[in-house]
């Protein structure tokens, strides 16, 4: 008989720990296709990927693919700068752990992303906020308590210094409950809702927002979190999932030493550390033999509705594959700034994401009229980490 991965309730929870097939096809001799979803991003050619054949989408898929394609096709050039240390703000917050080994693990996932945002991904130390149950744990690290009045003092100091097309994260860690109506953060002193939450976080006013909330219950907020432009990862697919979470613990993973750099390109991108994070949980619980209790989504179009393998079947993922926290700057390339340089990075940035975009347009295109885009796209990328990769 399976067993139950953890108990879950207001300041309680087990403590954790650690945690398709495809068909091939290729038109180019020596440049494997990225046809999609589960399969990894490809944006460095010379790395073999496994591929799916393409199924039709709904009309309304299809359409918003064509949208999308259209829209990205026409964007100027990516700016570096939108990404530099000084767009990218990041708060941290775990509320109330209720328990002492469960704060030390919440308080690691907290310590270990902040050591990822202000060292390899280069955030400016002055814009991570956290905010911890108990300050004293580490009061060279947390800024503040973390209660609602606190993280409304946090979310208007970052309103009042952000700029309008800057990126804001947010990580939150602890418990979260439901009583099939309303979901609502457990924080010392009052709780707030799902929807008090978002408009406290939205009333920042930047255009990029990452959301990943790792908490109990945490499905149930994904309705009020989504909006459009905003990216929302939930630990659990619904409210009604209450026992102790693995995924916050996997995500923060992601982003150390490049774990979940699937396409290889020196970077991790939102969808990149999800799926990551996502794999993980399903693994932990097999290999624990634990029945799963936790389910994660993502939401990054709007609708409010998270999915669990985000793709251009259900119109999830794209601003999440083409979302990063880091400089803009791959693994490999930083400390390089040469004039010269941050011009390919920035030209190799567009034409990723016009990658994308085209993936997500593909069935409403003629198969040859596709394969004909995606090439062109490709070699044009293939020559820009070439000429990056020879001044290493």
């Amino acid at each position: 008989m399976s067993k139950l991965g953890a108990k879950g309730s207001r300041g309680r929870g087990a403590k954790g720990r650690a945690c398709d097939g495809f068909h091939s096809r290729s038109f180019l001799p020596s440049v494997p296709l990225p046809l999609g979803p589960p399969a990894p991003r490809l944006l460095c050619p010379s790395a073999p990927l496994p591929l799916c054949p393409s199924a039709p989408l709904p009309l309304a898929f299809r359409l918003w693919g064509v949208a999308v394609l259209a829209l990205f096709l026409m964007m100027p050039p990516f700016s570096l700068a939108s990404d530099s240390g000084q767009g990218r703000w990041a708060i941290l917050i775990s509320g109330i752990s209720g328990d002492p080994e469960l704060q030390e693990e919440f308080l690691k996932w907290i310590r270990d992303l902040h050591a990822a945002l202000a060292g390899p991904m280069q955030f400016d130390r002055g814009h991570v906020f956290v905010l911890f149950d108990d300050p004293s744990k580490d009061p060279g690290l947390i800024s503040y308590k973390s209660t609602r009045e606190n993280l409304e003092k946090v979310c208007r100091e970052i309103a009042s210094r952000v700029g309008k097309d800057d990126l804001v994260f947010v990580f939150i860690a602890g418990h979260g409950n439901f009583d099939a109506k309303t979901y609502k953060l457990n924080l010392p002193g009052p709780d707030p809702t799902a929807e008090e939450l978002a408009s406290i976080l939205y009333s920042i006013p930047a255009a990029r927002f990452v959301v990943a909330n790792m908490t109990t219950c945490s499905g149930a907020s994904v309705p009020a979190l989504s909006q459009k432009g905003k990216i929302v990862v939930s630990a659990t697919k619904s409210g009604m999932e209450k026992n102790q979470t693995q995924m916050g613990r996997f995500f923060v993973e992601a982003f150390k030493n490049g774990n979940a750099d699937s396409d290889k390109n020196g970077r991790v991108s939102v969808l990149e550390a999800f799926n990551y994070a996502a794999h993980k949980v399903e693994e932990y619980y097999s290999t624990q033999g634990l029945l799963k209790t936790e389910h994660p989504v993502l939401d990054d179009d709007g609708d409010g509705k998270g999915q669990s393998d985000p793709g251009p079947e259900n119109g999830e993922g794209f601003l999440a594959r083409t979302t990063y926290l880091d400089t803009g700057v791959p693994a490999w390339a930083r400390g390089k700034g040469t004039p010269e340089e941050e011009a390919l990075l920035a030209e190799m940035q567009t034409v990723e994401r016009q990658i994308e975009a085209l993936k997500y347009a593909r069935s409403e295109m003629p198969e040859a009229e596709y394969e004909k885009k995606l090439e062109g796209l490709l070699v044009r990328l293939a020559t820009i980490n070439a000429k990056l990769r020879k001044n290493k």
